[in-house]
C-alpha cells in the first residue's frame, strides 16, 4: 500500500495566495501559431473607425476594440459562445484576461456591446474581414458556391400558429357577431326603441368597437347596470360581443405577423414551422421552428449569408444576390447551386443580371435515370419533334391545344398545352393515364431550353468539377460549423438577433479557416 505523505509543515488546504508570483507575457508565452496571435493580426489591418464611432460612446464603458476582439476570437475557437462564457472566459483564460488587460466585463456588458453597438455594423466588419482573408484571384473570379439549411430557433416546439386557424375561425366569429347583433335589433324593436344596427357580410372589427362603445353608452344612460340584481339583457349579449370581437382581433393580429407564410411559432413570431432533418424528440420528421440559412462560399471562405423566414430554398435567391450586390457593389460573376434552385425565374434572372447560374433543377437526377418500362411513361422521358412536341412511347404524336402565358411572377411565362387524342384504342393506356379525354402534357418551351444548357455544361469537365467544388466548400462549411462544433440550434429570438449571432458564426469560421491555412503554409 501506497502512503502519501505531505512533508511541509507549514503546508494548508486553503492557501489565500499563490506561494509563487509570476508574470504572463502575450508576446512571449503565448505560441506563435495559437489562434488568437491571427486573429489580432487581422483586426490590426481593419479600420473600425469606419463601423464604430468612437466619438460618441459612454465613458463607462469598455473599449469597443477590445470587445470585438474577445468576441470574435471566442466565435472563431469554439464555433459559438454565449454571454456568459465570454464573461467566464475574460475571468479564467489567461490570453483573454491579457487582451483586457486584466479587466473582466460582465455578461451583460457583452449584451449591450453586441445590440447597441455591433448589431448595426456586424455586416460591414464581416464583409471587411473577408476581403482581408481572401485571396486576391478568388475575388477577381467571383464564384459564389451557394448552399442553404434549417436551423431550430429558439423556440419551444408546441407554440405553432397556422393561418388555417384564422381563415376558418374568423368568420365563425364574425357569423356569431352578426346573430348577436340580430338579437340586439329584435330587442330594440320588441321595446319600440329607435335604434337597428347593420348586418354586414364581411369581417370589420372596427365595426363592432364601435357597436360595443355605443351599445355601453346606452346601458349608462338608461341606468340598466343593476348591481345585485342580474344583467340586462342587453348586457348580456353585450359581454358575448366583446369575447368574439377580441378573438377576431387575436385572428387579424396572427394574419399580420403571418404575410406571406403559413405558420409561425409564438415564442418567436419571426420563425417558421419548417421540416427538419432529425427530430431529438420522437424520431420522427415532424415540423419545428426554424430560418432558412443560405450561405454563399468562394474559396472555403463564406462570403455572404442570408436568413429568411421561408422554407423553400427556390425563393431565397434573388433576395440573397440582391443582398450580396448591395453589400459588394456589384454581382457575382457565377452561381453554382444545387438542386432545389433552378426555376424559370431564377433563370432568367441570372440572365438579367449577368450572372452565369449554374442552378441544378429538382429533377435532374430522375432525368438521367435508365428508361425502363416503369418511368418511359414519363413526360421527361418521352422522346420530342424538332419543334419539341412530345411523342408518346406508342409512337402517338400530342397535339397542340392552346398557348397560354403566365404574368403573375417577375419574367412571364409561356406554356404550350398539348394532348393526346388517340389514347381510346391504345393497348398501353393503363400505364400511360387515367384520363378519359387523353394524356395531357404542359410544356414551357424557355425553360426546357434553359434545362437543356444546364445538362449539356454539368456534363462537361469544367461542370463536373465545379459542382465538385460546391460540394467541398458549401456542404463543407456547414458541416464545419454543425457537426464539428455541434451548432446546430439558435440562441437568439426574432430576425434581428438571429442574423447577429450568424454572421458571427460565419465570421469565426473564416477565421478559424484562415487561420489554418496560413498555418499550413508556415508549416510548408
Amino acid at each position: 500500500m501506497t502512503i502519501t505523505q505531505i512533508n511541509q509543515p507549514n503546508y494548508t488546504a486553503y492557501q489565500p495566495y499563490m506561494l509563487l508570483d509570476f508574470e504572463f507575457s502575450f508576446q512571449n508565452d503565448v505560441l506563435k501559431d495559437d489562434l488568437s496571435i491571427t486573429i489580432l493580426e487581422v483586426l490590426r489591418r481593419i479600420d473600425l473607425s469606419k463601423f464604430i464611432d468612437f466619438h460618441h460612446l459612454d465613458s463607462r464603458s469598455y473599449d469597443p476594440v477590445m470587445m470585438l476582439t474577445v468576441i470574435l476570437m471566442a466565435f472563431a475557437e469554439d464555433g459559438y459562445a454565449s454571454l456568459r462564457k465570454l464573461e467566464k472566459l475574460c475571468r479564467y483564460d489567461v490570453r483573454y484576461r491579457s487582451i483586457t488587460n486584466g479587466f473582466i466585463p460582465s455578461y451583460k456588458s457583452f449584451e449591450r456591446f453586441i445590440n447597441n453597438t455591433l448589431k448595426e455594423s456586424i455586416e460591414t466588419i464581416a464583409k471587411e474581414i473577408y476581403l482581408y482573408v481572401q485571396d486576391e484571384k478568388a475575388l477577381e473570379e467571383q464564384i459564389l458556391y451557394i448552399d442553404g439549411t434549417k436551423f431550430e430557433a429558439n423556440a419551444n416546439k408546441m407554440t405553432f400558429c397556422w393561418r388555417g386557424w384564422s381563415k376558418r375561425y374568423l368568420p365563425r366569429h364574425w357569423q356569431k357577431c352578426m346573430e348577436l347583433l340580430r338579437q340586439v335589433n329584435r330587442y330594440f324593436k320588441k321595446h319600440e326603441i329607435d335604434i337597428h344596427y347593420s348586418i354586414l357580410k364581411y369581417p370589420n372589427i372596427e365595426y363592432m368597437i364601435k357597436i360595443d362603445e355605443a351599445l355601453e353608452n346606452w346601458l349608462k344612460e338608461k341606468e340598466h347596470i343593476r348591481k345585485g340584481r342580474g344583467k340586462h339583457e342587453i348586457a348580456k349579449l353585450c359581454d358575448e360581443l366583446k369575447k368574439s370581437a377580441v378573438k377576431m382581433w387575436q385572428y387579424a393580429i396572427q394574419e399580420d405577423i403571418l404575410g406571406e407564410r403559413n405558420s409561425f411559432s409564438k415564442t418567436d413570431p419571426d420563425a417558421t414551422f419548417m421540416h427538419m432533418k432529425y427530430d431529438y424528440y420522437n424520431h420522427t420528421n415532424v415540423f419545428k421552428p426554424g430560418y432558412n440559412v443560405q450561405i454563399g462560399v468562394n474559396n472555403g471562405y463564406i462570403a455572404y449569408q442570408y436568413i429568411s423566414s421561408d422554407a423553400n430554398d427556390m425563393r431565397t435567391l434573388q433576395p440573397f444576390t440582391e443582398g450580396y450586390k448591395e453589400l459588394y457593389g456589384q454581382y457575382p460573376k457565377m452561381e453554382v447551386t444545387d438542386a432545389g434552385y433552378g426555376s424559370y425565374e431564377n433563370y432568367s434572372y441570372c440572365k438579367s443580371k449577368g450572372i452565369k447560374g449554374i442552378l441544378k433543377y429538382s429533377g435532374y437526377e430522375k432525368k438521367k435515370e435508365k428508361v425502363t418500362d416503369k418511368n418511359r411513361y414519363q413526360l421527361r422521358h418521352m422522346e420530342r419533334m424538332e419543334d419539341g412536341t412530345p411523342v408518346c412511347p406508342a409512337g402517338h404524336v400530342f397535339e397542340k391545344e392552346r398557348i397560354g402565358v403566365n404574368l403573375q411572377g417577375q419574367y412571364p411565362k409561356m406554356t404550350v398545352y398539348y394532348r393526346n387524342k388517340n389514347c381510346c384504342g391504345c393497348a398501353q393506356r393503363n400505364k400511360c393515364t387515367t384520363s378519359k379525354n387523353g394524356r395531357s402534357a404542359r410544356i414551357v418551351p424557355a425553360l426546357e431550353k434553359m434545362h437543356t444548357e444546364i445538362d449539356e455544361y454539368l456534363k462537361s469537365e469544367e461542370g463536373k468539377m465545379l459542382m465538385r467544388k460546391r460540394s467541398a466548400q458549401a456542404e463543407g462549411a456547414f458541416a464545419d460549423i454543425k457537426q464539428d462544433f455541434e451548432y446546430v440550434r439558435l440562441h437568439r429570438r426574432g430576425e434581428s438577433g438571429v442574423k447577429v449571432e450568424l454572421i458571427l458564426v460565419c465570421i469565426g469560421y473564416n477565421l478559424r479557416k484562415y487561420h489554418n491555412r496560413k498555418k499550413v503554409k508556415n508549416m510548408n
